[in-house]
């Protein structure tokens, strides 16, 4: 899913839960909206180290490029993608992280919150456009069979 939507969705989404639970106040109501689209950076930490530049203006061309690419294939090739780029806070390593680190502190449970509502997003987005689950899976995995290519 494309950061703008990420965005917008994060916000409605932070939004909704501070009016229901005001007591996470406007702290805890950005922190969610911010996590919940700021967990991409991976993605530009992922192209800043493989390209080895640091221009986001170029990342951000890159990958919806890269985007264009994947959408023009046919649904039954794009679940095959056996090689997935590294992406550092969207797996389960890093969700089981923010879990253990939420009951020292309620920061880290803001954060966990807007990254499961952001991997929830990028969930409907890989079902509905056909893409494989390994995105928001295992990120050992990917790494794992990344540098095996």
């Amino acid at each position: 899913m494309y950061p703008s939507k990420h965005l917008i969705f994060g916000l409605i989404f932070s939004l909704v839960l501070y009016l229901v639970f005001q007591e996470i106040g406007i702290p805890g109501f950005l922190t969610i909206w911010l996590a919940s689209f700021l967990i991409d950076v991976d993605h530009y930490l992922y192209y800043a180290i493989s390209k080895k530049d640091i221009s986001l203006k170029r990342a951000y061309k890159w990958f919806m490029e890269e985007s264009a690419k994947s959408f023009l294939m046919p649904k039954e090739k794009r679940k095959k993608m056996n090689k997935q780029i590294p992406c550092a806070f969207h797996g389960v390593e890093a969700i089981a992280i923010l879990a253990l680190l939420s009951f020292f502190h309620n920061f880290f449970l803001f954060v966990l919150i807007g990254f499961v509502f952001h991997e929830f997003l990028d969930f409907l987005h890989i079902v509905y456009y056909g893409f494989s689950l390994k995105h928001i899976g295992s990120q050992t995995y990917n790494l794992v069979a990344y540098l095996k290519n």
